[in-house]
């Protein structure tokens, strides 16, 4: 992690102002390390998560801190994923059986917030720590043994753009799911704020007992709200909505600049 970057333009009250995670994920897998069945990600929080199940693993890190990725497929069965914080082995994170992921590739995966970090796949002639007997870092794998990931449009005149029309409700969103779903080699992008929201995580405050006396539940309490699909995820929001749907489409905005300079296929979900 070379450096957090400055976030003063952000409120005093951001939770997290500089994330990074690691980890692996097929290739199928969206951008949202850990968030989805077979992305598997270590976060500088202290965290592992898969799936968007969150537990604790490790140790956090931040700026100057060199995490290394291990995968080893020669566990019999099973594949193992762990990592190191410069250096330091910090266990066995995953263990997977090897015919759930059925003969397809891991790739690595990195999702950064407000960080500049640097990779090291073994261009490097000198590396931040040593490498664990056994493991060899991917570049100097002989090429007959790597898997090629899906190739993007070679120039813009290759990409797709396709934009929704229609009546709220009338179901452009979930058609663009199903689309993006059925055609996994185009690596659709859906941008509006339906997909930005459904990403989006709102802290839930800690409940207290309603009268002296009570037991409060047994059960762990979630520190966040769950995703809620439909038009009646506004009442999940108790006043917030406002300020929310207001957030997503300033990111809605800056994300179609960002899109008008990268080579990929969009699905404009947005009226």
């Amino acid at each position: 992690v070379n450096e957090e970057i400055s976030v003063k333009h952000l409120p005093s009250t951001e939770p997290d102002p500089h994330v990074v995670r690691v980890g692996w994920s097929l290739d199928s897998c969206s951008t949202q390390l850990g968030e989805e069945p077979f992305s598997y990600g270590y976060g500088g929080t202290g965290k592992k998560s898969t799936n968007c199940k969150f537990e604790n693993y490790g140790e956090t890190f931040a700026e100057n801190d060199v995490i290394a990725c291990l995968v080893d497929f020669e566990c019999g069965e099973e594949v193992e994923m762990s990592f190191m914080k410069n250096g330091k082995w910090l266990g066995v994170a995953y263990r997977v059986r090897k015919e759930l992921l059925g003969g397809r590739a891991l790739f690595p995966h990195v999702l950064v917030k407000n960080c500049a970090i640097e990779f090291n796949f073994g261009q490097r002639e000198d590396t931040y720590f040593s490498v664990p007997p056994g493991f060899t870092f991917i570049q100097h794998l002989p090429v007959a043994e790597r898997v090629r990931g899906t190739l993007g449009p070679k120039s813009k005149a290759e990409c797709e753009i396709l934009m929704m029309v229609g009546l709220p409700a009338a179901g452009k969103t979930t058609w663009a799911v199903k689309h993006a779903a059925a055609n996994p080699s185009k690596k659709y992008n859906i941008l509006g704020t339906n997909a930005i929201m459904d990403k989006m995580r709102v802290r839930r405050p800690p409940r207290s007992p309603r009268r002296r006396g009570c037991r409060a539940s047994s059960r762990r309490h979630r520190p966040l709200l769950p995703k809620v699909m439909g038009l009646r995820r506004q009442r999940n929001y108790a006043g917030r909505w406002d300020v929310l749907i207001q957030q997503a489409t300033q990111c809605l905005n800056r994300l179609i600049q960002i899109a008008a300079r990268k080579k990929r296929n969009y699905i404009l979900d947005q009226v």
